[in-house]
């Protein structure tokens, strides 16, 4: 069965006049099986420092998303869902899919604009959200604040902010002090010819979680005194916050009613990762919320196989009498 490829422009009226003057209309690309109505529809999130129209590339050493879904359907793993990839990127570098004032309305963007078009589109009620990394973090904690999301997929999503950010942080002071704040250092990394250099990551990754995590009106408020590098207590409680491990303990009702949830991560996660989430599992059993948990060998990076893994369970999920 062959899956056709379409491509549109969505003008977002929530992104318009955003702080960092990003795109309002945005690239949605769509893989739509034969029989779309009523189909699950699946919405993925990239990672941080990408978009998700970068699952749709050519790779000698793995597979785009169409062939991926061909496949998975000719191998009779899925039916045939609509699968959304929607371009989320932002000039902070990548996108934690809240809302932000230093950003934008990007969570507001995919729950009140992106999510009911393409429900009333393909006549569909399943939906679910399935990312990697930061798009695994915007999936499960998506899923604890939308009661319209049926399914969430989390793989290698953030959590246990303390070991997996604290980190970061004096590498990233020691670049951002060189210009005196986040804004000044972010316009001068833009200015690279070399956006990929590893001295520069620590600084954007904690540049660009602040501004959704702690934004300050249109300021990127840090979560360290520029003085000293020494932890500022008050703003890294607001990262805490929105750190899932911490929100489970509020939201955790709202996942026990998803028809399905997933969350793996790789034994060697380079951002200790692996921990943060056998947290968040001790604390989904604690809660009792049915989910799937599952620790595989690998690290942070090449994961999206584990696609492969994840589509299937959440399509038949999602297909279940009644879902």
């Amino acid at each position: 069965m062959r899956i056709a490829k379409k491509e549109i422009e969505f003008e977002s009226e929530l992104l318009k006049d955003n702080p960092l003057g990003d795109p309002y209309r945005r690239k949605v690309v769509v893989l739509e099986p034969e029989k779309s109505e009523g189909a699950p529809i699946l919405f993925f999130l990239s990672g941080f420092g990408g978009s998700s129209l970068s699952l749709l590339n050519y790779d000698p050493l793995g597979e785009g998303f169409d062939l991926k879904a061909e496949r998975l359907m000719k191998e009779g793993k899925i039916k045939g869902s609509v699968m959304v990839f929607p371009d989320m990127f932002t000039h902070v570098g990548g996108n934690q899919y809240l809302d932000s004032t230093a950003v934008g309305n990007y969570e507001s963007f995919l729950i009140k604009e992106l999510m009911p078009f393409f429900k009333e589109k393909y006549a569909s009620e399943r939906v679910a959200l399935l990312g990697i990394s930061s798009g695994g973090y915007g999936a499960i904690t998506l899923a604890m604040k939308h009661k319209e999301i049926n399914a969430a997929v989390d793989h290698s999503g953030d959590a246990y902010f303390e070991y997996s950010y604290l980190c970061d942080i004096p590498a990233a002071y020691r670049e951002i002090l060189k210009y005196g704040s986040a804004k000044r250092w972010l316009d001068q990394y833009w200015k690279k010819a070399n956006k990929r250099m590893p001295q520069d990551m620590p600084a954007l990754n904690i540049v660009g979680m602040a501004a959704f995590y702690s934004p300050k009106g249109k300021e990127i408020q840090l979560p360290f005194d520029l003085d000293t590098g020494g932890l500022d207590e008050k703003v890294w409680k607001k990262w805490l916050e929105k750190d899932p491990v911490k929100m489970v303990d509020k939201y955790w009702s709202n996942l026990r009613k998803l028809k399905f949830l997933m969350i793996d991560v790789g034994k060697k996660d380079e951002h200790n990762l692996n921990f943060g989430n056998r947290i968040l599992h001790k604390k989904l059993l604690q809660h009792k919320v049915d989910h799937i948990f599952e620790e595989f060998e690998g690290g942070h990076s090449g994961i999206s196989y584990r696609y492969d893994t994840s589509i299937p369970l959440v399509e038949k999920a999602l297909l279940r009498e009644g879902a």
